[in-house]
Protein backbone atom coordinates (compact mmCIF):
# COMPACT_ATOMS: atom_id res chain seq x y z
CA UNK A 1 0.00 0.00 0.00
CA UNK A 2 0.92 3.64 -0.62
CA UNK A 3 0.46 6.54 2.17
CA UNK A 4 1.26 10.48 1.16
CA UNK A 5 2.16 12.24 4.54
CA UNK A 6 1.21 15.59 4.93
CA UNK A 7 3.09 17.41 6.88
CA UNK A 8 0.46 18.90 9.05
CA UNK A 9 -0.11 22.63 11.00
CA UNK A 10 3.04 24.25 12.21
CA UNK A 11 3.18 24.61 15.78
CA UNK A 12 5.98 26.01 18.82
CA UNK A 13 6.82 21.88 19.44
CA UNK A 14 8.54 20.93 16.61
CA UNK A 15 10.54 18.94 18.43
CA UNK A 16 9.31 15.60 21.15
CA UNK A 17 11.14 13.44 22.90
CA UNK A 18 14.41 12.63 20.31
CA UNK A 19 12.02 13.13 17.22
CA UNK A 20 9.27 15.27 15.22
CA UNK A 21 5.69 13.90 15.03
CA UNK A 22 6.34 14.04 11.35
CA UNK A 23 9.14 11.22 11.43
CA UNK A 24 7.07 9.40 14.06
CA UNK A 25 4.29 8.63 11.76
CA UNK A 26 6.73 8.04 9.19
CA UNK A 27 8.27 5.23 11.28
CA UNK A 28 4.88 4.26 12.64
CA UNK A 29 3.42 3.22 8.77
CA UNK A 30 6.63 1.35 8.04
CA UNK A 31 6.19 -0.85 10.89
CA UNK A 32 2.87 -1.61 9.64
CA UNK A 33 4.43 -2.71 6.31
CA UNK A 34 3.18 0.44 4.37
CA UNK A 35 7.01 0.48 2.32
CA UNK A 36 5.81 3.40 -0.33
CA UNK A 37 5.74 6.77 1.42
CA UNK A 38 5.61 10.27 -0.06
CA UNK A 39 5.64 13.19 1.66
CA UNK A 40 5.71 17.35 0.80
CA UNK A 41 8.27 17.96 3.44
CA UNK A 42 11.64 15.76 4.26
CA UNK A 43 11.51 13.76 7.83
CA UNK A 44 15.47 12.90 7.98
CA UNK A 45 14.64 9.46 8.17
CA UNK A 46 14.93 6.46 4.83
CA UNK A 47 12.52 5.10 3.01
CA UNK A 48 10.49 8.22 2.05
CA UNK A 49 9.88 9.83 -1.57
CA UNK A 50 10.59 13.84 -1.19
CA UNK A 51 7.41 15.70 -3.70
CA UNK A 52 4.57 17.73 -3.49
CA UNK A 53 1.31 16.14 -3.43
CA UNK A 54 0.53 16.94 -6.69
CA UNK A 55 3.71 15.02 -8.01
CA UNK A 56 2.76 12.47 -6.17
CA UNK A 57 -0.88 11.74 -6.84
CA UNK A 58 -0.06 9.89 -10.04
CA UNK A 59 2.00 7.28 -8.62
CA UNK A 60 -0.51 6.37 -5.88
CA UNK A 61 -3.23 4.90 -7.81
CA UNK A 62 -6.50 4.42 -6.83
CA UNK A 63 -6.54 3.01 -3.48
CA UNK A 64 -4.24 4.19 -1.01
CA UNK A 65 -3.91 6.40 2.37
CA UNK A 66 -3.61 9.40 3.96
CA UNK A 67 -1.69 10.55 6.52
CA UNK A 68 -1.15 14.14 8.52
CA UNK A 69 1.35 14.40 11.10
CA UNK A 70 0.69 16.92 13.61
CA UNK A 71 0.01 14.36 16.12
CA UNK A 72 1.45 11.11 18.12
CA UNK A 73 -0.33 8.17 16.75
CA UNK A 74 0.01 4.21 17.30
CA UNK A 75 -3.50 4.04 15.89
CA UNK A 76 -3.57 1.81 12.26
CA UNK A 77 -4.33 2.78 9.17
CA UNK A 78 -4.60 -0.94 7.68
CA UNK A 79 -7.69 -1.28 10.45
CA UNK A 80 -9.49 1.69 8.82
CA UNK A 81 -9.16 0.17 5.60
CA UNK A 82 -10.45 -2.87 6.99
CA UNK A 83 -13.53 -1.36 8.29
CA UNK A 84 -14.31 0.55 4.99
CA UNK A 85 -14.25 -2.66 2.90
CA UNK A 86 -16.84 -4.43 5.28
CA UNK A 87 -19.30 -1.53 4.79
CA UNK A 88 -18.80 -0.86 1.07
CA UNK A 89 -17.10 2.41 1.52
CA UNK A 90 -15.39 4.48 -1.05
CA UNK A 91 -13.64 6.17 1.73
CA UNK A 92 -12.94 6.30 5.55
CA UNK A 93 -11.67 8.95 8.13
CA UNK A 94 -10.17 7.95 11.49
CA UNK A 95 -11.38 9.05 14.32
CA UNK A 96 -10.46 9.48 18.21
CA UNK A 97 -12.26 10.57 21.56
CA UNK A 98 -11.04 13.79 22.80
CA UNK A 99 -11.98 15.52 26.32
CA UNK A 100 -11.94 18.61 24.01
CA UNK A 101 -13.21 18.51 20.82
CA UNK A 102 -13.50 22.30 20.30
CA UNK A 103 -9.92 21.90 19.68
CA UNK A 104 -9.73 19.71 16.80
CA UNK A 105 -11.49 18.97 13.79
CA UNK A 106 -15.18 17.01 14.90
CA UNK A 107 -16.41 14.60 13.24
CA UNK A 108 -20.72 14.07 13.19
CA UNK A 109 -21.39 10.63 11.73
CA UNK A 110 -24.93 8.73 11.18
CA UNK A 111 -26.24 5.34 13.04
CA UNK A 112 -24.29 3.85 10.52
CA UNK A 113 -20.85 5.41 11.10
CA UNK A 114 -20.92 7.55 7.66
CA UNK A 115 -19.86 11.05 7.63
CA UNK A 116 -22.79 14.08 8.21
CA UNK A 117 -20.76 16.92 9.24
CA UNK A 118 -17.40 17.84 9.92
CA UNK A 119 -16.35 21.41 11.77
CA UNK A 120 -12.87 22.60 12.79
CA UNK A 121 -12.65 24.09 15.99
CA UNK A 122 -16.49 24.06 16.48
CA UNK A 123 -17.45 26.45 19.76
CA UNK A 124 -17.26 24.66 23.06
CA UNK A 125 -21.07 25.67 23.85
CA UNK A 126 -21.81 24.07 20.33
CA UNK A 127 -19.71 20.91 20.61
CA UNK A 128 -22.00 17.95 19.01
CA UNK A 129 -19.75 15.11 19.72
CA UNK A 130 -16.59 14.08 21.34
CA UNK A 131 -15.13 12.54 18.12
CA UNK A 132 -12.37 14.24 15.84
CA UNK A 133 -10.62 13.19 12.74
CA UNK A 134 -7.45 11.69 13.95
CA UNK A 135 -5.19 12.03 11.12
CA UNK A 136 -5.54 8.94 8.85
CA UNK A 137 -7.77 8.26 5.30
CA UNK A 138 -8.21 5.16 3.33
CA UNK A 139 -9.83 5.87 -0.21
CA UNK A 140 -10.44 3.61 -3.18
CA UNK A 141 -11.57 6.63 -5.75
CA UNK A 142 -9.25 7.52 -8.40
CA UNK A 143 -10.57 11.28 -8.32
CA UNK A 144 -10.99 11.60 -4.27
CA UNK A 145 -9.13 14.87 -3.33
CA UNK A 146 -8.61 14.67 0.36
CA UNK A 147 -8.61 18.30 0.74
CA UNK A 148 -12.05 17.50 1.35
CA UNK A 149 -13.33 15.13 3.78
CA UNK A 150 -16.60 15.10 2.83
CA UNK A 151 -16.41 15.07 -1.28
CA UNK A 152 -17.96 11.71 -1.41
CA UNK A 153 -21.00 10.96 0.41
CA UNK A 154 -19.80 7.31 1.42
CA UNK A 155 -17.14 8.50 3.12
CA UNK A 156 -17.47 6.09 6.69
CA UNK A 157 -15.85 7.61 9.86
CA UNK A 158 -14.20 4.70 12.20
CA UNK A 159 -13.83 5.21 15.91
CA UNK A 160 -9.85 3.20 15.53
CA UNK A 161 -8.42 1.53 19.25
CA UNK A 162 -5.09 3.14 19.94
CA UNK A 163 -2.78 6.48 21.32
CA UNK A 164 -3.84 9.66 19.99
CA UNK A 165 -2.92 12.90 21.13
CA UNK A 166 -1.73 16.45 19.23
CA UNK A 167 0.80 17.97 21.00
CA UNK A 168 -0.04 21.50 19.51
CA UNK A 169 -1.01 23.72 22.43
CA UNK A 170 1.36 23.78 25.81
CA UNK A 171 -1.29 21.66 27.58
CA UNK A 172 -0.83 18.76 24.86
CA UNK A 173 2.85 19.30 24.61
CA UNK A 174 2.89 18.42 28.45
CA UNK A 175 0.59 15.75 28.67
CA UNK A 176 2.50 13.68 25.50
CA UNK A 177 5.75 14.17 26.56
CA UNK A 178 4.66 12.34 30.09
CA UNK A 179 2.69 9.40 27.92
CA UNK A 180 5.87 8.86 26.13
CA UNK A 181 8.12 9.00 29.11
CA UNK A 182 5.43 6.55 31.25
CA UNK A 183 6.08 4.20 28.22
CA UNK A 184 2.19 4.75 27.13
CA UNK A 185 3.07 4.90 23.49
CA UNK A 186 5.04 1.96 22.52
CA UNK A 187 6.84 1.32 20.48
CA UNK A 188 9.18 4.70 20.65
CA UNK A 189 11.92 4.10 18.85
CA UNK A 190 13.68 7.22 18.57
CA UNK A 191 14.97 7.05 22.17
CA UNK A 192 15.71 4.52 25.01
CA UNK A 193 12.84 4.75 27.25
CA UNK A 194 14.17 3.89 30.88
CA UNK A 195 11.81 2.40 33.10
CA UNK A 196 12.00 4.95 35.46
CA UNK A 197 10.36 7.79 32.69
CA UNK A 198 13.29 10.21 33.72
CA UNK A 199 15.69 11.40 30.33
CA UNK A 200 17.96 13.89 31.20
CA UNK A 201 20.11 16.11 28.20
CA UNK A 202 22.41 18.38 30.38
CA UNK A 203 24.33 18.14 33.85
CA UNK A 204 22.46 18.53 36.77
CA UNK A 205 23.52 18.95 40.54
CA UNK A 206 23.77 15.93 42.99
CA UNK A 207 21.24 17.31 45.05
CA UNK A 208 18.28 17.65 43.23
CA UNK A 209 14.92 15.65 44.03
CA UNK A 210 13.17 13.97 41.32
CA UNK A 211 9.73 12.68 41.12
CA UNK A 212 7.13 11.17 38.59
CA UNK A 213 8.53 11.56 35.16
CA UNK A 214 11.31 14.37 33.58
CA UNK A 215 12.77 15.55 30.43
CA UNK A 216 15.14 17.99 30.30
CA UNK A 217 16.75 19.25 27.15
CA UNK A 218 19.93 20.20 26.03
CA UNK A 219 22.08 23.04 27.42
CA UNK A 220 19.75 23.19 30.18
CA UNK A 221 20.81 24.86 33.73
CA UNK A 222 19.40 22.97 37.01
CA UNK A 223 20.62 24.89 40.43
CA UNK A 224 21.22 22.78 43.84
CA UNK A 225 18.42 21.87 46.54
CA UNK A 226 15.41 21.95 43.03
CA UNK A 227 12.73 19.40 43.66
CA UNK A 228 11.69 18.88 40.36
CA UNK A 229 8.13 16.43 39.66
CA UNK A 230 6.69 15.36 36.40
CA UNK A 231 8.32 18.20 34.96
CA UNK A 232 9.40 19.17 31.01
CA UNK A 233 12.21 21.37 31.10
CA UNK A 234 13.49 22.39 27.40
CA UNK A 235 16.64 23.08 25.08
CA UNK A 236 18.46 26.14 26.55
CA UNK A 237 16.29 26.75 29.75
CA UNK A 238 17.30 27.72 33.45
CA UNK A 239 15.64 26.70 37.35
CA UNK A 240 17.22 29.24 40.01
CA UNK A 241 18.59 26.77 42.86
CA UNK A 242 15.98 25.76 45.98
CA UNK A 243 12.80 25.59 43.09
CA UNK A 244 10.16 23.36 43.47
CA UNK A 245 8.38 22.81 40.21
CA UNK A 246 5.28 20.34 39.60
CA UNK A 247 3.75 19.20 36.44
CA UNK A 248 5.36 22.27 34.83
CA UNK A 249 6.70 23.25 31.07
CA UNK A 250 9.43 25.12 30.78
CA UNK A 251 9.93 26.80 27.34
CA UNK A 252 12.83 26.87 25.59
CA UNK A 253 15.61 30.19 26.96
CA UNK A 254 13.14 30.20 29.60
CA UNK A 255 14.65 31.79 33.13
CA UNK A 256 13.11 30.44 36.36
CA UNK A 257 14.18 32.72 38.93
CA UNK A 258 15.39 31.02 42.45
CA UNK A 259 13.28 29.80 44.90
CA UNK A 260 9.82 30.17 42.15
CA UNK A 261 7.75 27.32 43.92
CA UNK A 262 5.48 26.06 41.57
CA UNK A 263 3.38 23.30 42.91
CA UNK A 264 -0.08 23.33 41.16
CA UNK A 265 -1.66 19.95 41.40
CA UNK A 266 -2.45 20.15 37.42
CA UNK A 267 -0.31 21.78 34.95
CA UNK A 268 1.37 24.85 35.24
CA UNK A 269 3.85 26.98 32.50
CA UNK A 270 5.64 28.91 34.61
CA UNK A 271 7.18 32.32 32.97
CA UNK A 272 5.16 35.14 30.93
CA UNK A 273 2.21 34.65 28.69
CA UNK A 274 3.54 32.85 25.94
CA UNK A 275 5.86 31.05 28.20
CA UNK A 276 9.28 32.39 26.72
CA UNK A 277 11.78 34.98 28.00
CA UNK A 278 11.90 38.72 26.24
Amino acid sequence: MRCFVFPGKRNDFPDICGTTPLRDIVFHLQSLGISEIFCSEDPGCGGVSVMSYQSARPHLGSEWFAAWAGCITRQSPIALRESALTSAARCAISLSCSAKPWEHLSVLTDGMGFVEKIENNPPPENAETNLCFSGFLWTNCEAYDPVDLLQLATTKAVLLPGYWRCPDSRENYLLTVHDILRREVTPWPHLQIPEHGVVVNSQLPADIEVYGTLWIGRNCRVGEGCILENCVILDGSAVGGKSSLRNCLVMPGMRIPGGTVQNNKYLSFPGDEDGREH
